[in-house]
Parts: structure tokens; sequence; C-alpha cells
């Protein structure tokens, strides 16, 4: 699967559930680092980023930074690598 067809999937499925989603397509003036997806679900900011099954482990350093800045920050910042990652995220902010 390319992450261009996971991301597509993924968007769709959280803005099924509610809240404010975009993909973030990354260019020269832009912050490097920042996730693929990121949103707003019932006041929570969500950094989103994305990976094909099997390569999880090709986060880079900067993209650990700044998932890392999302969650100190008071985020939610997280590699997913399926739509169901990405609901079971939204399902722990529901249950809270």
């Amino acid at each position: 699967m390319r992450e261009s067809n996971l991301a597509r999937s993924i968007l769709r499925a959280l803005q099924q559930r509610g809240g404010f989603w975009f993909k973030v397509h990354g260019h020269p003036g832009q912050r490097r680092g920042i996730p693929d997806i990121i949103g707003c679900y019932k006041g929570r900011f969500i950094g989103l980023e994305l990976k094909v099954p099997g390569r999880r482990d090709k986060v880079t350093e900067l993209q650990k930074q700044v998932l890392e800045e999302v969650s100190r920050a008071g985020g939610i910042g997280q590699v997913i690598t399926s739509k169901e990652e990405a609901l079971r995220i939204l399902d722990e902010v529901d249950s809270r």
C-alpha cells in the first residue's frame, strides 16, 4: 500500500468521526518534521505521522522530536500504520 492511499483512507475515517482534520503537504517554507495528518478532536490537538505497514521503523529523528513536542504541549503525537490505529486514538479521547 502506498502512503498516499493510506492517508486518504485514514483521513476519510477520521472525518467520519468528526472533528477538524487535514493532510499536510510539505513545502520548502514549512517547518520540517510536521506530522502527515493534523487534527483537533473534542478539544485535543492530534498529529499523526503515517507509515505504511512494516515501515514504522522509518520514522526520522526529526519526526520523533516533533511528535514528542506535540505530546509535551498536551496534544497527541503518534506514528500510525492503519486507520484502525487512528480510530483507537479517538476512542481513547472519547473514554476520558
